[in-house]
């Protein structure tokens, strides 16, 4: 059961997406090769995937579970995340075809029939980097002996 949320996090710029499914313990292995064929084989078509559907960052999880298998967890931060799945949806490029079947294949996922993403509520963040913020007083150096 695929569950999907997005939200601007409080960023102007972009948009994020996360996306998460159970992984069947026999599904987890298969899963992992998959995975490894993206960042070896098929880096490249990958990159130009994403880069050609705005995608700035995508990572991916396990969050494993005591019997096997687990959840997977996508973060995916784009300028369009919703307009960018509909896009690999309709793409008829070899590697988006490719990249499709194979959720199919695993997951039973159509990436053309993909839930209605719905806003997520942000609970907590934290960035070392906000702007605006103030930064702590630094230390003078002077530091009481014991």
């Amino acid at each position: 059961d695929l569950r999907m949320a997005a939200g601007d996090g409080g960023n102007v710029v972009s948009r994020t997406l996360l996306l998460a499914w159970d992984v069947p313990p026999d599904q987890e292995e298969p899963w992992r090769r998959f995975l490894q064929e993206l960042s070896d084989s098929r880096y490249e078509q990958y990159a130009q995937s994403r880069r050609r559907l705005g995608v700035l960052t995508e990572s991916v999880w396990l969050a494993p579970k005591p019997s096997g298998g687990g959840v997977a967890i996508v973060y995916l931060e784009a300028d369009k995340p919703e307009w960018a799945l509909r896009e690999l949806a309709a793409s008829e490029a070899p590697f988006d075809s490719w990249y499709g079947s194979e959720m199919r294949r695993l997951f039973g996922f159509d990436l053309t029939r993909l839930p209605w993403v719905t806003d997520g509520e942000l609970l907590f963040a934290w960035s070392e980097d906000v702007p605006g913020e103030q930064a702590a007083p630094e230390d003078s150096g002077e530091r009481e002996s014991r």
